[in-house]
């Protein structure tokens, strides 16, 4: 480490060079790996803030929730599938649909559009779900109050805030002259990247859009039952599918896609910054060759010149590391909230130990040179 630190020292332009590249190359990664994550959570948001253990659909929707519609023989069977393995169960109603807010929300409102009730707020594609509002599924309340009146008042993902929602606005959804009254917003409450608008069930499925026909998508399912073969039995019986909410997920439209392309990006990145530095080392130990000749002579063991570049490689791969994750924290307070991004701890030191560690098996691609160094033909 000390021979490591003192070429640093001696060269620092060169060597920050190398620091500044790999920043830049992490910084790409760790970006892109943010990106992927929140585009990643906010497909699947509102279904891991359910906290459950599996889910029933219809077998003919092909494990796709929006394309379930249970009959009421089918909601009947899978509540009695869930009793009999001891655990409890909640039924969604479930409705893509285009929701159109009020005035107030129109870029520009002033107070006489906000209190004159006309139509004309922008219109945002949106998930309705119908939930027992005393139930499981009930989302946690990050602003407002909870629903007083379920015949008429509603829940909203805060992500509509960004076109101009507030607590007190009205929705109406497209294909229906039911209005509603946001009473809160939830956090957290998105699903395949959409907002949820969440109302109660018997309300959305009387008030919602008549072309979606709002009806019983799925029942969730308190625990994971998904290993009873029982249970499995009873629901293919039904014509039901009984999966894991990770099942669920995995389903949905372009999901799995988007995270196999985000993570061959970012293993790239991974592999052509470690490559990159590993060049530059080979041309830095290229071209000290007479400072470790003069090394050798003198008897300085090989593999302390090994384990010395090992360290320096490391260091160096650290400090770009370091620097870009810094930068990207920087990058995350200055986005817009409609931007899903999101730092994962767990990921990012994946990300960084990969860096890390790839950068010095690159950097170990010099040891073939100094382990061939002739002392006298590297002097003169």
């Amino acid at each position: 480490m000390f021979l490591a630190l003192r070429e640093i020292q001696h060269e620092p332009g060169r060597f920050a060079l190398v620091v500044s590249v790999v920043t830049l190359i992490t910084y790409l990664t760790f970006f892109l790996a943010s990106l992927a994550s929140g585009l990643a959570y906010s497909y699947r948001a509102v279904v891991d803030g359910w906290n459950s253990g599996s889910v029933m659909v219809t077998d003919a929707s092909n494990e796709s929730i929006s394309a379930s519609r249970l009959s009421a023989a089918q909601v009947t069977a899978a509540t009695s599938i869930a009793e009999d393995a001891g655990t409890g169960a909640s039924s969604l109603i479930f409705a893509p649909a285009v929701a159109q807010l009020s005035p107030a929300a129109a870029p520009g409102a002033d107070e006489t559009t906000r209190e004159s009730g006309e139509a004309g707020g922008p219109k945002v594609d949106v998930f309705a779900f119908g939930i027992d509002l005393d139930g499981r599924l009930a989302p946690a309340i990050a602003s407002g109050s909870a629903i007083t009146d379920p015949s008429r008042e509603l829940l909203a993902d805060e992500s509509l805030r960004s076109q101009g929602l507030a607590v007190g606005d009205t929705i109406r959804l497209l294909g229906s002259d039911h209005e509603w009254t946001v009473v809160g917003l939830t956090r957290d409450s998105t699903f395949q990247s959409a907002p949820v608008l969440t109302a109660d069930g018997d309300a959305l499925r009387a008030n919602g859009p008549a072309a979606t026909s709002p009806t019983t998508a799925a029942l969730v399912v308190d625990a994971d039952i998904t290993e009873d073969a029982d249970a499995a039995a009873a629901a293919t019986a039904a014509g039901l599918a009984l999966l894991t909410t990770e099942e669920l997920i995995q389903a949905l439209p372009g999901y799995s896609a988007q995270i196999l392309t985000f993570t061959l990006m970012i293993g790239s990145l991974i592999l052509v910054a470690s490559l990159v530095l590993g060049i530059f080392l080979y041309v830095l130990t290229l071209q000290k060759r007479p400072v470790l000749g003069i090394l050798r002579a003198r008897g300085v063991p090989i593999g302390y010149l090994i384990r010395s570049g090992g360290a320096q490689t490391a260091l160096l791969a650290t400090a770009g590391v370091l620097a870009g994750l810094i930068l990207t924290v920087v990058t995350s307070a200055v986005l817009p909230d409609t931007v899903p991004f999101l730092l994962s701890p767990g990921l990012g030191a994946a990300i960084a130990l990969a860096f890390i560690l790839v950068s010095v098996l690159g950097g170990l691609a010099s040891v073939r040179v100094i382990a061939g160094i002739d002392p006298v033909e590297a002097i003169s």
